[in-house]
């Protein structure tokens, strides 16, 4: 893998030693609905998975609009619908970059900032390692349209806290943001906007003289209940549009 690669505007790469940044460009929510531009997305991550010589896989969603409003429009539009064939899309979508990031060989560490749309706290719960911006904000614009949190976010956030801490986070709090994330426990570093990049090499500088065999097999043992995440996520889906059928 060369050192640095663009990707459509949709993705940037950066290698260092044994670490790839994956940067999301553009309106990452456009981005995920639009076939070409999320298969570039989950392409360049599994370039980065399947490459021996990486072994920690920095997603940054800092430098990407994350689309709040479209968020909000997107399902209001979707509620006139008897067809959700774009919901489901959008959804299935979601999923796929969450278990792709669980099922991987390399620790992941996620990086938000600015507004972020609250499936990027889910991205960020189920990676090895979440940073987030100063400046960063997630916002549970689902509770504006009486809808339900997609991410799996009430199985990540009850894993890590608790159930009660599930309906604190989801329910109570419409922002959330950076230094009551980390107060909460939902993420594992805050720092100045302009140093998180270089918050996550350095931490994943901390695992290079770590075999990638036992970074592979910890991470496995780790995650060995995926297919309780599997299931969740397909169960999650299944009820957000049961949602959306209430609300037609």
């Amino acid at each position: 893998m060369s050192a640095e690669t663009g990707m459509c505007g949709v993705v940037q790469v950066e290698c260092r030693a044994q670490a790839a940044m994956l940067r999301l460009c553009g309106n990452f929510f456009e981005n995920i609905r639009d076939l070409a531009r999320r298969d570039a997305i989950l392409n360049a991550f599994d370039a980065c998975s399947a490459d021996p010589s990486v072994k920690v896989i920095i997603l940054n969603a800092a430098c990407c609009g994350v689309g709040v409003e479209e968020y909000v429009r997107f399902f209001r539009e979707q509620q006139g619908r008897m067809d959700k064939q774009s919901a489901h899309r959008f959804c299935n979508a979601v999923n796929q970059v969450l278990l792709d990031i669980v099922r991987s060989g390399k620790l992941v560490v996620t990086v938000c900032g600015g507004h972020m749309l609250a499936f990027f706290l889910g991205l960020s719960l189920a990676s090895d390692y979440g940073i987030l911006a100063g400046d960063s904000v997630f916002h549970n614009s689902y509770l504006d349209m009486g809808m339900l949190p997609k991410g799996g976010l009430p199985y990540l956030i009850s894993r890590r806290l608790g159930n009660r801490s599930v309906y604190d986070v989801l329910l109570v709090e419409r922002e959330i943001p950076a230094a009551m994330a980390l107060e909460r426990g939902l993420v594992d570093a805050v720092v100045p906007a302009e140093q998180v990049e270089e918050a996550a090499f350095a931490y994943a500088a901390r695992f290079a003289s770590v075999p990638m065999a036992t970074i592979a097999g910890t991470k496995r043992l780790t995650n060995w209940c995926i297919r309780d995440l599997e299931e969740f996520l397909s169960y999650e889906n299944k009820q957000l549009l049961k949602a959306l059928d209430r609300l037609n």
